[in-house]
C-alpha cells in the first residue's frame, strides 16, 4: 500500500496536476530475486510514468538502503518503454533537475504479458546506494486487461 501512495505522489509531483487526485497505477509488478523490488506503470498522456523501489543487494551489514528512481518515457510498437530519469520526490529518495544536469540515463522496460524486464541504464549506479539493482525481471501483480 505505502508503494501505490508514493507512486501517487510521484505522478502528483511529476505531472504537476492541480486537480487534486493522483492517478492509480495502470500496471503493479515485483521482483524477489536478487532482492526485493516493486515497479509501477501509469498512464501520463502519451508516456508512462515509471516507479521502481527496489531493496539493496544482500550483504550482511553492508547491504545497501532501498533504492527509488522515478521516470518518464513512451512505449514503442514492440512493447518496450524507454523512460528517462525525472525529478521527483518520493519516500526514501528525491532527485532534483541540478541532480539530473548531464545525465541522460534511459530505464528500459520490455514489457509481456507475464511481467517486464528492466535495463537500468545506469540509473542505479549514479542514483542509488553501492549495491543497488533494478535490472531483471519483475512479475505482474495482475491480470493485463
Amino acid at each position: 500500500m505505502r508503494i501505490i501512495l508514493a507512486v501517487g505522489i510521484l505522478a502528483f509531483v511529476i505531472g504537476g496536476q492541480a486537480r487534486g487526485e493522483a492517478p492509480v497505477p495502470d500496471a503493479v509488478f515485483e521482483r524477489s530475486e536478487p532482492a526485493n523490488a516493486v515497479l509501477t506503470l501509469t498512464p501520463s498522456a502519451s508516456e508512462w510514468l515509471v516507479y521502481i523501489r527496489a531493496g539493496g543487494l544482500p550483504n550482511g551489514g553492508a547491504t545497501a538502503a532501498d533504492c527509488e528512481l522515478g521516470a518518464m518515457g513512451p512505449q514503442d510498437s514492440e512493447g518496450v518503454i524507454s523512460a528517462r530519469l525525472v525529478p521527483f520526490e518520493g519516500e526514501l529518495a528525491s532527485i532534483n533537475e541540478a541532480d539530473l544536469a548531464g545525465a541522460d540515463i534511459v530505464i528500459e522496460i520490455a514489457l509481456g504479458p507475464e511481467g517486464a524486464f528492466v535495463v537500468d541504464g545506469g540509473a542505479s549506479m549514479r542514483f542509488c546506494g553501492m549495491g543497488s539493482d533494478i535490472d531483471g525481471f519483475y512479475a505482474r501483480n495482475d491480470t493485463p486487461e
